[in-house]
């Protein structure tokens, strides 16, 4: 039996205390289930870290937790079980999460695999699937012409310019082909004029931040990637200069790009690391979190997107 016991109680999303909130839809349930960096993601007590879910039917009222993923002994991360993603691909599904490993190793994103959206995971790639001897994170999948790519992020604290990168992965999802990526962002070279300096106590240096890749490819083919970063005050006239969700755009239609980055912010209301899904009835929705500055405060929030070539809020939804 796991040394794990949590009550699961009936709860509203704004009582779910969760960062880097992602919504994977069950269509042949009728459920929806909501993963996310939650107070146990470090351990808690004599409880090891884990990945845990909450269901609804209807985005409003939640049930949980249920434990997604119980790590064995000799897991290789140690701790920061954070931003879990679900993917369905081939005949079953995988769960992307980055952790961090001991003394003197990575962190970086690994892939745990079940037969269910909802798990049980278990450990599929061998420790992670990022650049191996540096800081990576939120890893998650990316497909293209029958080649996964995971594309993540290459931390800010390790390199003080945060980069978003993309590496080729084997067909099933264990390891990457490559130590060579793709840069898709690069904080140096790409000169945002909205994107702000940000401070860490817990790191001795200042940097610019990238977090949250998520690729979705429009109705005309036209390939977007949404990611996230710190802004500063009245950026694009208006906004809170906190946590922001930015949109790059390839339209190629090609991880490969040519890639530029849309001027205007996507959100800039203290809320990001946002993935999408499909509501049931097929609305086209964002997840991520809110309140990013008041730190033991966060929850998921859901927002209706309009699905046209260009990704845009649907009107009246957020008001900064």
């Amino acid at each position: 039996m796991l040394p794990y016991q949590r009550v699961v109680r009936k709860v509203k999303a704004q009582e779910i205390h969760m960062r880097d909130a992602f919504v994977y839809t069950d269509e042949e349930k009728g459920l929806y289930y909501l993963f996310g960096t939650t107070d146990v993601s470090d351990g808690a007590a004599n409880v090891d870290p884990c990945f845990e879910y909450y269901q609804s039917e209807d985005l409003i009222n939640f049930e949980g937790p249920y434990l997604a993923f119980y790590p064995e002994k000799g897991f290789w991360g140690v701790k920061h079980f954070w931003a879990p993603e679900v993917h369905p691909y081939g005949d079953s599904y995988y769960l992307f999460a980055s952790c961090k490993g001991g003394i003197g190793e990575d962190r970086g994103t690994c892939v745990l695999k079940a037969s269910r959206p909802n798990g049980p995971y278990a450990e599929h790639s061998k420790g992670h699937v990022t650049l191996k001897n540096h800081e990576c994170l939120d890893g998650t999948l990316y497909v293209e012409d029958g080649q996964p790519y995971i594309v993540f992020c290459h931390e800010w604290t390790e390199i003080y310019y945060g980069r978003v990168c993309a590496l080729p992965l084997s067909r099933d999802l264990r390891e990457p082909l490559s130590q060579e990526p793709l840069i898709l962002v690069d904080t140096q070279r790409d000169h945002l004029p909205w994107i702000r300096q940000m401070k860490d106590p817990r790191v001795d240096k200042v940097g610019y931040l990238t977090d949250a890749p998520w690729l979705h490819h429009a109705k005309d083919g036209t390939l977007h990637m949404l990611w996230s970063s710190y802004s500063v005050k009245q950026a694009g006239g208006k906004g809170q200069g906190g946590y922001t969700v930015a949109v790059l755009t390839s339209e190629s239609g090609s991880i490969r790009g040519p890639w530029r980055h849309r001027s205007a912010l996507l959100l800039d209301a203290d809320i990001g690391h946002v993935s999408m899904f499909r509501r049931l009835d097929g609305q086209l929705m964002l997840v991520g979190h809110r309140d990013d500055s008041r730190h033991g405060s966060e929850s998921p929030v859901f927002l209706p997107l309009d699905d046209p070539s260009d990704i845009q809020l649907m009107k009246s939804e957020v008001t900064v």
